[in-house]
């Protein structure tokens, strides 16, 4: 069975997600993100770096990424996007 293709918002999501979820539970790497995110490692690099410049995730100097609150915002609103357009049968 094929499966569709997810949009650049859904991968944006689904980065967020594993930075502000999974990062609680273990210590992440860019590469276990890259994972956990279902994405190659080259193009999860060039979709961290839009999301580091649209400010929704910071690096620490530690070297640690975190969500930032705009991140955490964008996240809430997806989630309520999400089940509106589940809703109206549209996903």
């Amino acid at each position: 069975m094929k499966q569709e293709k997810r949009s650049r918002f859904q991968i944006y999501f689904d980065i967020l997600q594993v930075i502000c979820c999974d990062s609680e539970e273990e210590q992440l790497n860019p590469t276990r993100i890259a994972h956990k995110s279902n994405l190659p490692y080259d193009r999860f690099r060039n979709y961290l770096n839009h999301l580091m410049e649209l400010g929704l995730v910071y690096r620490k100097p530690s070297g640690d990424l975190t969500v930032t609150e705009r991140g955490m915002e964008f996240v809430k609103e997806y989630e309520k996007m999400a089940v509106f357009l589940k809703n109206m049968g549209l996903l």
